[in-house]
């Protein structure tokens, strides 16, 4: 029996949770473009006290011959000519809260509401939340948020990644209301009298998440890698504040380094690879009890097992230091390629025995 009301009530939690990660996403975005500034203006002051200091010291060489003044002179060009000092956010200031903060707090009141979304769906149905492509995108997304936040509370510095995390959880949530929405149902027969749903599926949505978050790390960790080769290549050319990307670039300085984001991917999609691992464990073992045998080749087992030859050969490649930096990224990217046309163009255009979408 579905509870209309409180399916009316999940759709609506959903849609204001998609309003509030889209102020949370504006609030991300002002921090690393307000942070992007006062790098600009910081390293635009440290060159006007460079240029302050030369003129000093050429003026007080011609008047006295470059006495104790010039080395006080030459002293304090020297101090301005290393690394742009930090501009001070304003999370410094005393009793105002900066946007990051803003953001950050506002991301967590629309995960707790976007959790309270699925919950009552499953309320709704009497039954797992993740029987369709809606269920299992608004579940699924769900934990990816929690497990940013997770990270975000133990290490600060990882909010900054703020942006690139709600930013695609939204895109799916607006997919997910856009196309892939259908009504409160009960399960079609052949998922129905099964503990193996809540087992399976339950584990993809986690292997599912995992993934999503680790390809934002190492798309980042590629960014983030060009970026500081570039600005080693402009420094050991000579330049005394180095920049690349313009205002980009300002945001990228604000991030973990690709050394910290590369060792947080590696976490990320080993725990993934370990949850994929049991996608296919027991999805064998459900498809001996529905249909007879382990494996059959449909398109879903296929490319299941594709994600995990992909993220076993990335595990491989990063643990025996074949594949560090730059391509391992790569790697754990076609990873997720992988992933999302297993669960969009698999689910939607290929016929088999687990065209489950609802659509």
């Amino acid at each position: 029996m579905i509870n209309e009301q409180l399916a009316e009530v999940s759709n609506l939690a959903l849609v204001v949770t998609i309003v509030l990660y889209v102020l949370a996403l504006i609030g991300f975005g002002a921090d690393l473009a307000s942070s992007s500034q006062r790098r600009s203006d910081a390293r635009l002051a440290a060159r006007e006290r460079q240029a302050a200091a030369r003129t000093l010291q050429t003026a007080t060489v011609a008047a006295d011959g470059g006495g104790a003044i010039a080395a006080g002179g030459t002293r304090a060009a020297e101090a301005d000519g290393g690394s742009v000092p930090p501009a001070a956010g304003p999370e410094h200031r005393t009793g105002t809260m900066s946007a990051q903060r803003f953001a950050f707090l506002l991301t967590g009141a629309a995960t707790a509401l976007h959790v309270a979304g699925v919950l009552t769906r499953a309320l709704a149905t009497q039954r797992v939340p993740w029987a369709n492509m809606y269920e299992f995108a608004t579940t699924s997304t769900a934990v990816v948020m929690l497990a940013f936040l997770v990270f975000s509370i133990r290490r600060a510095e990882l909010r900054a990644l703020g942006t690139f995390v709600v930013g695609p959880v939204l895109l799916v949530l607006l997919l997910a209301q856009t196309f892939w929405i259908v009504p409160a149902a009960n399960l079609t027969p052949s998922l129905q009298n099964s503990h193996w749903i809540y087992i399976h599926i339950g584990v993809a949505i986690i292997a599912t998440s995992l993934s999503i978050l680790g390809a934002v790390v190492a798309g980042m960790q590629l960014l983030q890698a060009r970026h500081e080769r570039a600005l080693g290549e402009l420094a050991s050319a000579g330049q005394e504040h180095p920049e690349h990307w313009g205002r980009f670039g300002h945001v990228l300085d604000r991030l973990p380094s690709s050394t910290v984001l590369e060792a947080l991917s590696f976490r990320i999609h080993s725990v993934a690879f370990v949850c994929w691992t049991f996608t296919l464990i027991f999805g064998a073992i459900w498809a001996r009890e529905a249909w007879g045998r382990f494996w059959g080749w449909d398109p879903k087992e296929v490319w299941t097992f594709i994600i995990w030859v992909i993220y076993a050969a990335y595990l491989h490649a990063r643990a025996t230091g074949g594949y560090r930096g730059s391509r391992a990224a790569g790697l754990a990217l076609a990873g997720f390629v992988a992933v999302v046309f297993n669960y969009t163009i698999v689910n939607t255009v290929i016929n088999g025995l687990h065209s489950y979408s609802g659509l």
